[in-house]
Order: C-alpha cells, then structure tokens, then sequence
C-alpha cells in the first residue's frame, strides 16, 4: 500500500517540476484532489484514472466536489424548497441529478473493471447498488479529507514560515538522501522518525479537521456535565472546527497554529491526546477507519515537497472555506513552485 503512494507521489512531483521549470503557478486544491483520487482508485481497485497526466480535471471530480455543494443546500433551505425543485426538476435538484448520474457512471465502470470478488445477494446476484454506495463511500472518505488536509497546511505554513523551517530541517537530519537527491520519495519507515512533521500535521487537522460537523442521534435521555439536557432522539451536532478554538480546552493560544504543543517536552515525542479532544478522526467506536492511512500518505507525500520544493501562496488570494460537506478550500488555491 505504501509502495502504490510512493508510486503517485512520484508523479505529482513530476507535476510540480514542470510548474517550476515554466515558473508557473499551481493550483494546489486541484492537484491535490487529482493525486488523493488516483493513488485511491489504485489502492482500492488496481486502476488508474489518469488525473495527475490531465490538464483538465476529470468529470468524476467536479461532480462530486458539485454533488456535495447541492446537498448541504438542502440542510441550509426549508425542506419543501429542495423537495418542490426536485419535483419539478430545476435549480439545484436538477444539477444534483446530473452529479449523481456523472458519478454512478464513473463508479459502475470501475466496478466492473476492477472488482473479481462481487458482493451477492442470498440468490447470488450482484448487488451494483451497494458497490456503488461502498465505492462513494471511500471516494469522499479518502479523496476529499486528505487533499483538503494538504491545501490547510501549506495555508498554515505561509503564515509561520519558521515552522516550514525547522521541518526542513528535521527531514535533513532525519531522511538525508531525500534532500541530497539519492531518494525522491521517502519510505513508511523514514517517515515514521519525523517527529515535528506529526505534530505539525495533527495542529493543521486541529485548526482544520477535514470534517468539520457531525451529527449524532441521541439513543437516550442524557444530562451532560455542564447541566444541557438532550432528549431521546435529538441530533446534537458536535463542531470539531469550534472545539478546536475553545480556549477551555486547548488553551488561551488556541486559535494559534503551534505544532509545538503536540511535542511532549520530556521525552520529545508526540503526545497522544484523548479522541475526545483532538476531534478531528471523531471518537469512539466511529473513530474513522483510515486514520492511520491518511496520516501515512500525509507524511510521505508533505516529506516529499517540503524536501524539494518552497511553496509560496500567490498573494492577493481570498481563501476561505467552501459550501461543502468537509471543509474544502473554495475556488483556487494557487502556488508558485520554487526548487529547493
């Protein structure tokens, strides 16, 4: 698994070396989006889409990144708007049945490319319905979170440039051959030692976890510690974004971005902070599945650029969050790509 992102990240940095030859910005949100899509699509199902080698992002991506938009339309707006729209097949509705229909066709053809072991039902048919739901499922769990993770964290380097210093200079300590060229892209093990990188990519998902609401239904009557009472079939609504702030549970620095409070003074390692405070792979028995696997692709794939490149935003860009479901950046992120 580690091999098929040592693959990718390779190829995306093919991509950033071009950017730099021809002194050209990149957008990172689109690069990004199209890595996290390809080394997914090869991991889980041994085909490749061709996304890093596209000049124009593939269908399957806009739809997607559109679908996400029209639904959270539905939870801003009053039920019967989105209901009569559907009806009628207009406004927003209509181009939520065009993503979904761009989607499907996407997902049934790397379905039936890819998979040799079918999910039957008890009369032994395929059951494409519930491919597709699985498949969807990992896409906006894998695709979306990760490259949405890369796009805040260069964000939160331009404004500390120190901090993409001393990373620099723990990956030249820790990994030399990376940045004396003899390696382009690092190993599991390599990046393993990198202790600062942890923690500056765990205060990055803290400031900006990829998901940043979540919706709970309450089973049964309960009184929480501070008195608020939520009654047996309720949905309490959990906002990592806003927990991440609280100055009661982070700190008086907490809308701060400071790996440095990740890093155990004593022992120097990182520390491991409860689920429940650090919220941003949620908790408990839905604590996200691929936690391991996004902080692995995270690590080889950020080594690999901070070793070779300085990114530096174009100035004069607003960046904000988009109306989606995850907290993407909206619009363009664009960089110039320098060489180290």
């Amino acid at each position: 698994m580690a091999g098929g992102m040592r693959k990718h990240a390779t190829a995306l940095l093919n991509v950033f070396d071009r950017s730099s030859e021809k002194g050209e910005a990149i957008d990172l949100v689109k690069i990004f989006n199209s890595f996290t899509i390809e080394t997914f699509a090869e991991m889980g199902f041994g085909i490749e889409m061709n996304c890093l080698d596209s000049e124009e992002e593939h269908d399957f991506q806009s739809a997607f990144d559109s679908a996400q938009r029209m639904v959270v339309l539905r939870y801003q707006r009053p039920s019967f708007v989105w209901k009569l729209q559907r009806l009628f097949g207009i406004g927003a509705e209509k181009q939520l049945k065009q993503d979904i229909k761009v989607i499907d066709d996407t997902v049934f053809d790397i379905i039936s490319k890819a998979l040799a072991n079918h999910a039957e039902d008890e009369d032994g048919n395929i059951d494409p319905v519930f491919l597709r739901d699985m498949v969807v499922n990992f896409v906006f769990a894998g695709r979306d979170t990760t490259a949405q993770a890369m796009c805040w964290f260069f964000l939160n380097l331009s404004k500390r440039p120190e901090v993409a210093k001393k990373l620099r200079e723990e990956i030249a300590t820790m990994i030399p051959e990376l940045v004396e060229g003899k390696i382009k892209v690092p190993t599991m093990e390599q990046v393993q030692q990198l202790t600062y990188l942890e923690a500056a990519i765990k205060e990055s998902l803290r400031l900006y976890p990829a998901v940043p609401t979540t919706l709970k239904l309450v089973e049964e009557d309960t009184l929480l510690s501070d008195g608020t009472f939520l009654r047996k079939g309720w949905f309490a609504v959990i906002l990592a974004y806003a927990l991440a702030r609280a100055t009661h549970v982070w700190g008086p620095d907490a809308t701060e971005y400071k790996p440095e409070r990740w890093v155990d003074e004593t022992t120097g390692k990182v520390r491991n902070e409860s689920a429940f405070k650090f919220f941003s792979f949620n908790a408990g028995p839905r604590i996200c599945l691929g936690m391991n696997l996004a902080m692995l692709e995270l690590k080889i794939v950020l080594t690999s650029l901070l070793s070779r490149y300085q990114l530096d935003l174009v100035p004069g860009q607003t960046i904000t969050y988009d109306n989606a479901l995850t907290l993407a950046v909206k619009g363009e992120l664009f960089a110039n790509v320098n060489m180290q």
